[in-house]
């Protein structure tokens, strides 16, 4: 029987010299556990070509002298992005290429009943001959073997692979690849423990042997009830089990037609984001349970249901979380604008049939993405790589993201990325100006058009959100073909020097490098329903806007209503711009009457009156000293029926229009759903200032390798709202079973920051923080 054996930590490393090849001494190396950075990568600021360097990579690992005469195999999740393997010095294979698995067969290299030395030279410069690279590309490439490693042990007869094709339909085909043709295999499929189906004595004529089975009332996998299988596959010889494999998968239908997208015959719209799979300071090297998290945060906090690995295949434990939970994933090869020669070529069809042998049993996959992202056509490649996808799974379309109208269609679905937004023009380009009456997916808007920092201005930040949220709605649109968009992008990523702003950071995302919302986080949020959603656009301070002209704000909510009380006073109450969002399932609430009914109350006008009042006070915000002729008649008629000085009436503007002069101005926002209250927003003057600690998980576990959490610093106000424009120091300590990713001192980024800790060993770790006078403490077990 099979066994597979972690091989993740006590690895060690140091810069590449020769003098390895022939004798190693790690004495001068690191102490390290993978997945691993290869090289620390500082938040921004920095020359990219520090980490395009050559690593070497050393474990001693011990084999059984029972494994003699039986296939043993390193695998490697992956490496950035070229390995050398060597086992007792002895060289062994190479691979080319930083995102998909690959395997090693050390059989013939090992010392059997001893420790074996096992070297990996890793090359992370940007080789022009290994795809992504070759032209210009806005993203890094990174470095290390960043993602795990273990030890297969096969006996020479054994599963290769195993392919299980559903449509839908209570009948599946399972394919499965053996490494010789003979002897019998037997297929159980399981569904929660139970046998659902199984076949026997299926006779090995030919390396591969494909099982059509029947699953009476089959469960079908869904964006709400995400429901498993597994098919076990026990390959006999002689009567006797010799390897078994457990695949997981899911039964569903996912097509992609002219008119959109349907999920099990139901017609979805799609929204999601791209993703990097990058992280501060590590680049791509985080274990499970960050990329459990990442997928987390798509599906339940900004309500999303498809995510697009741009620009290259990600962790398998990224897509086994989106499997999961039901999470859609549009998944294509490594990538960016350019196509290099031949060699180029064959390396990036090979990326396409590792990533879809991989993947290809993941229900949440939908669609592959067998072209590089925005390159030109190209014919004699594209047909190639389509006729490879179709080839090894005929279950799924295939789609090529471009930016091109009406390039060649060589696809099953026209993917465009379309830029055509900025703010006030339409959203989306009308479907028949880019392609022809072929099913239709945007698969990245915004981004680029328009970076956004989350300490950037009020109005900014507004205006990136509302950009989003107006390529939602149009394409929310009734039949108008278009099967959804996908965002630029889940969070902002280090980049080269080409791109960015300046600092080898693209601030695109809709979520901070530390997964900390912006703005348009909480637009995307506020169109599910799971959880109560309400996010003010403003602070309420006037000085935050030219010439102190606060005339609307916007509240991101997926409430009925709001109900908005100053100085406790009620105000009015707001509801959902259907208007000018008719297709979003929770429009913005535009609140643009800051007085309400206050003016009656307060100064005893007729409502008559108290809206000629209202529209003065407005006009004196906008035009000043500088007032239309109506509006000084208004002026005179106001004060000469209330008998009130001019004096009086500076006051009144001072009072419900600027604040100024009051020894405090708050605004309650009251958030409700069937007219009850669930949730209540503060924006008021700051009174009192304090720091939180968020710890994500405070149990964590060490398994195949070391866990991490994140750790969230928050500095608030009295009712507990982060206080923007906050940029103080902190500093972290960690101490017991725990350590610190990247530096122990940081600074707030608009009032939050966060953090990384992980794994060293089991016991109890202390996360300590000091910002200003206070010190905050969380304890973590590690198990």
């Amino acid at each position: 029987m099979r066994k597979i054996i972690p091989l993740n930590f006590n690895w060690f490393v140091a810069p590449f010299k020769e003098v390895h090849l022939n004798q190693v001494d790690t004495s001068a190396f690191d102490s390290v556990s993978i997945p691993h950075y290869g090289i620390e990568v500082p938040m921004n600021h920095f020359n990219e070509k520090v980490f395009q360097t050559v690593l070497t990579y050393v474990k001693q690992i011990h084999i059984d002298e029972s494994w003699e005469g039986r296939a043993l195999k390193l695998r490697f999740e992956g490496v950035a992005h070229e390995a050398r393997v060597y086992v007792n010095s002895e060289f062994v294979s190479e691979h080319r290429g930083g995102y998909t698995p690959f395997e090693v067969d050390i059989s013939n290299q090992c010392k059997y009943g001893e420790h074996n030395e096992v070297m990996v030279i890793v090359d992370s410069k940007e080789d022009t001959s290994i795809p992504p690279f070759g032209g210009v590309v806005d993203y890094l490439g990174y470095s290390g073997i960043y993602r795990e490693v273990s030890l297969l042990v096969l006996n020479k007869q054994n599963i290769k692979t195993v392919f299980v094709q559903t449509d839908g339909s209570p009948d599946i085909k399972v394919d499965v690849s053996l490494s010789q043709n003979n002897g019998e295999i037997e297929v159980t499929v399981v569904k929660d423990k139970k046998i659902v189906a199984h076949v026997e004595d299926i006779k090995v004529l030919d390396n591969t042997v494909s099982v059509p089975i029947q699953i009476n009332n089959p469960t079908l996998w869904g964006l709400d009830h995400p429901v498993m299988y597994e098919v076990i596959i026990k390959y006999l010889a002689n009567d006797k089990v010799i390897d078994e494999v457990t695949q997981k998968f899911g039964i569903r239908s996912a097509i992609f037609k002219e008119d959109g997208f349907y999920l099990n015959g139901e017609k979805i719209k799609l929204l999601g984001l791209n993703r990097h799979q990058s992280f501060p300071y590590v680049g791509y090297a985080m274990p499970k349970s960050a990329q459990y998290e990442d997928a987390d945060i798509l599906k339940y906090d900004l309500g999303l249901n498809i995510v697009r690995t741009s620009h290259y295949p990600q962790s398998k434990h990224f897509l086994n979380r989106c499997d999961e939970i039901g999470l859609l994933v549009f998944e294509e090869i490594p990538g960016w604008q350019n196509i290099g020669n031949d060699q180029w070529q064959e390396l990036s069809s090979q990326n396409l049939r590792d990533m879809i042998i991989n993947d290809r049993n993941h229900p949440s996959i939908v669609l592959w993405g067998v072209r590089i992202n925005e390159s030109p056509d190209n014919h004699d490649f594209y047909f190639k790589t389509n006729g490879i996808a179709r080839a090894l799974d005929p279950t799924r379309q295939t789609g090529g993201v471009r930016n091109i109208e009406h390039s060649e269609f060589l696809e099953d679905v026209y993917t465009f990325n379309d830029f055509t937004h900025r703010g006030n023009n339409q959203a989306l380009q009308e479907k028949k100006k880019v392609s022809n009456k072929v099913p239709y997916l945007v698969t990245e808007f915004n981004g680029h058009m328009f970076p956004t920092k989350r300490y950037d201005d009020e109005m900014h930040r507004l205006d990136h959100a509302l950009r989003h949220l107006n390529v939602i709605n149009e394409m929310l649109t009734p039949d108008n073909n278009i099967s959804g968009c996908i965002g630029w992008v889940m969070n902002d990523y280090n980049t080269h020097q080409e791109f960015g702003s300046g600092d080898r950071v693209c601030y695109h995302g809709v979520l901070d490098m530390f997964r900390i919302p912006k703005l348009a986080g909480q637009a995307y949020a506020a169109q599910h329903s799971k959880t109560p959603v309400l996010e003010v656009s403003s602070t309420m301070n006037i000085g935050e806007y030219a010439a102190g002209e606060l005339s609307s704000v916007y509240v991101f909510t997926n409430t009925d209503y709001i109900k908005l009380y100053k100085n406790e006073q009620y105000v009015g109450t707001f509801k959902p711009n259907h208007k000018t969002y008719m297709n979003l399932p929770h429009p913005p609430i535009v609140i643009d009457d800051f007085i309400g009914e206050t003016l009656k109350e307060n100064e005893q006008m007729s409502a008559k009156d108290a809206e000629i009042a209202k529209s003065i006070l407005r006009a004196i915000g906008k035009y000043g000293n500088h007032l239309p002729l109506k509006i000084k008649l208004k002026v005179v008629y106001i004060l000469k029926k209330y008998k009130l000085t001019y004096d009086q009436g500076v006051k009144m503007f001072y009072k419900y229009m600027s604040g100024w002069g009051t020894d405090k101005t708050s605004y309650r926002f009251e958030g409700y759903v069937k007219g009850e209250l669930v949730k209540t927003v503060y924006k008021e003057n700051n009174e009192t200032f304090d720091y939180t600690l968020d710890v994500k998980s405070k149990e964590l576990h060490i398994e195949d390798t070391y866990d991490v959490t994140r750790c969230i610093i928050s500095k608030v106000n009295q009712k507990q709202e982060v206080i923007p424009y906050s940029f103080d120091p902190v500093t972290i300590k960690v101490t017991g079973s725990i350590e610190l990713i990247g530096p122990n001192q940081v600074s707030l980024q608009s009032g939050v920051i966060a953090f990384w800790v992980k794994t060293k060993s089991k016991g109890k770790g202390k996360i300590t923080i000091t910002a200003g006078d206070q010190t905050l403490s969380e304890e973590v077990v590690v198990s």
